[in-house]
């Protein structure tokens, strides 16, 4: 793509201005496959076609990539084994200096589209934790958000708890348990658990939506909260359990070099959990709004000193974990002990957090716009870089080969 292309929304093509070919990719193997279905069609209805062409890709539960023009309705979800049946398998390759998605035709490729810059909205694992990142860079193609490195360090809650702490930043105290350790000596690990003492959260390392999440107040409940966190991941969290809990949420809008933080949120739980649920299953009469559906308070009504904190607290939180595009940082805040804690970030956060953004006087749209030129400058800032040389060192002479592995 040439750099009159990724400096501006638009380009001109024999005197035709045409739209940047945008490919939106969800789905994936993940516990929160529909709940990305949602983001993803919502950001599509958002964007502005005048700037922006999308190309839905969709990515099914056991991980090939489909396309379909009636992917941009969500009714042409509701069955997901038709979705396959109806669409058309495609592939995403580089083809001299741009990128395409193509089906495959009988012995042959058909392109669907040129693709300018893809749009990730996937959550989980095998999604959100780095893998399409790596995917995508080693397509060379620009994308929007966290690079993989990023991605995987904030999606394994265990990570990213070792990596605030070591910057002295606040997260609630916890220990890790595998697999292997629980099966091999689980009483053990009840009594070391125990002394973070009750009431409990248990959760995988590794997923989101509250997938998985339980509180227990006894070593009983705890048992049966470890077994069923460990059906999801083969590592999980323990932590201790705030009893007098607000939780706050607060959007970051940056990179590595800018940060901008959203006004914070309160969240107002149904049940002890704010519960998948409560995120994705209390929406509209027409359907879900994922996130944008949960009931909240907004701006947060707590004093501007919390606020602030958050919003501080928020950026170097980003910034530590290396993010970029936008991402929605949890927090937990005890009341009694006026402590604040990092509890979780979502480097690719349900709705894309467009409500906090909304309420911070940015429109979904100029989110969008946002996200994408965002998108553009990582590619940009990385192609500056040196990442191989045009040189063969095995081509050398067997004698000059050896002086320069010396």
């Amino acid at each position: 793509m040439s750099s009159k292309r990724i400096n501006n929304y638009k380009c001109v093509k024999r005197g035709v201005t045409v739209s940047l070919n945008v490919g939106v990719i969800f789905g994936g193997e993940s516990v929160e496959h529909e709940i990305s279905i949602i983001t993803a069609l919502q950001m599509i209805e958002n964007m502005n076609r005048d700037f922006y062409n999308p190309v839905p890709i969709y990515i099914s539960k056991d991980n090939k990539f489909y396309y379909h023009e009636r992917m941009f309705n969500l009714d042409f979800f509701k069955d997901l084994k038709q979705v396959k049946t109806e669409s058309r398998r495609v592939g995403i390759k580089k083809e001299n200096k741009t990128h395409i998605l193509y089906r495959e035709w009988g012995p042959f490729q058909k392109k669907v589209a040129d693709l300018d810059l893809v749009f990730p909205i996937v959550h989980g694992t095998y999604c959100e934790d780095g893998t399409l990142a790596g995917y995508l860079e080693l397509l060379n193609i620009p994308y929007v958000g966290s690079n993989v490195l990023s991605s995987a360090n904030c999606q394994n809650k265990l990570m990213m708890k070792h990596i605030l702490k070591s910057h002295d930043l606040p997260v609630v105290d916890f220990m890790s348990i595998t697999d292997h350790e629980w099966f091999d000596n689980s009483e053990q690990i009840i009594d070391e658990c125990s002394k973070l003492d009750f009431p409990l959260i248990v959760k995988p390392a590794s997923l989101g939506s509250s997938v998985g999440v339980s509180k227990s107040n006894t070593k009983e409940e705890l048992k049966d909260a470890i077994e069923t966190a460990l059906i999801y991941d083969s590592q999980i969290v323990v932590e201790k359990a705030i009893t007098d809990l607000i939780e706050l949420n607060c959007s970051v809008l940056g990179d590595y070099s800018k940060q901008e933080a959203s006004k914070v949120e309160r969240v107002l739980q149904t049940d002890e959990i704010l519960s998948y649920d409560d995120k994705y299953m209390r929406g509209s009469k027409e359907g879900s709004k994922g996130m944008a559906s949960v009931s909240r308070v907004l701006p947060a009504d707590i004093d501007e000193s919390l606020t602030k904190q958050v919003q501080e607290l928020a950026m170097k939180t980003f910034a530590i974990m290396g993010n970029s595009g936008v991402v929605r940082i949890d927090f937990l805040y005890d009341e009694p002990s006026k402590s604040l804690f990092v509890n979780e970030v979502n480097t690719i956060p349900g709705s894309l957090s467009y409500y906090l953004w909304e309420a911070s006087g940015v429109t979904y749209e100029s989110l969008i716009n946002r996200l994408i030129k965002l998108g553009l400058e990582k590619y940009r800032m990385r192609s500056t870089k040196i990442h191989t040389y045009d040189t063969n060192v095995l081509s050398m002479k067997r004698s000059s080969l050896k002086s320069k592995l010396k």
